[in-house]
């Protein structure tokens, strides 16, 4: 196994092993004995729980934004794209909430933990800045209202963190994908212009 064969064996490992146990409950023993691998093969490559969190986090936020980043620079209105968005992150959310632990843990393991709430305020910076340029080119092509593309950007990402959290403390009352379809939709009603 290569080094970085490695190193994605043991995030499967640890996203299963937390999403059966929850971060809480679960311990470094735990993945190191259902990964296969030695103890100090483990530890090599992520030193704590935490830098396996870390880790898994970023996995999907780096996917998140690869998506966001294809759906700007495919072709398109800024109306089409804020519909993709919708679709994907509705489906790519749902998808990961059926292996992985409650987003209700991460934020709370996030709001205790200083360097995972920073890494945290990194991605949703990034993502922020992403959704504004997508709000922005609605209002320069005459799409939007003339709006402050940062209070849209934050509402948006509000939006879809908030149904996220709804999501995992009610999953069976809500269909995830079509919620933030109908949230985009909603959001769209008050943005376009007649």
């Amino acid at each position: 196994m290569t080094e970085h064969e490695s190193k994605a064996h043991i995030l499967a490992t640890a996203l299963a092993v937390f999403a059966e146990k929850g971060f809480a409950k679960a311990s470094m023993n735990d993945i190191v004995r259902a990964s296969g691998l030695s103890k100090g093969g483990v530890y090599w490559h992520f030193k704590s729980k935490d830098d396996l969190i870390t880790a898994i986090f970023d996995q999907f936020f780096v996917e998140q934004l690869t998506l966001l980043d294809a759906v700007l620079v495919g072709e398109g209105t800024a109306v089409a794209k804020l519909n993709q968005l919708a679709a994907l992150t509705g489906d790519g959310v749902a998808e990961l909430g059926t292996h992985f632990p409650s987003p209700l843990e991460f934020y709370a393991l996030a709001a205790r933990e200083d360097s995972l709430k920073e890494h945290l305020q990194g991605h949703f910076h990034n993502y922020q800045t992403k959704i504004k340029a997508l709000v922005a080119q609605g209002i320069t092509d005459g799409e939007f209202h003339d709006q402050n593309s940062t209070n849209v950007a934050n509402t948006i990402m509000a939006l879809f963190e908030g149904l996220l959290l709804l999501w995992a403390v009610t999953p069976e009352s809500i269909d995830l994908s079509v919620q933030v379809e109908t949230a985009v939709q909603l959001l769209l009603q008050g943005l376009q212009k007649p």
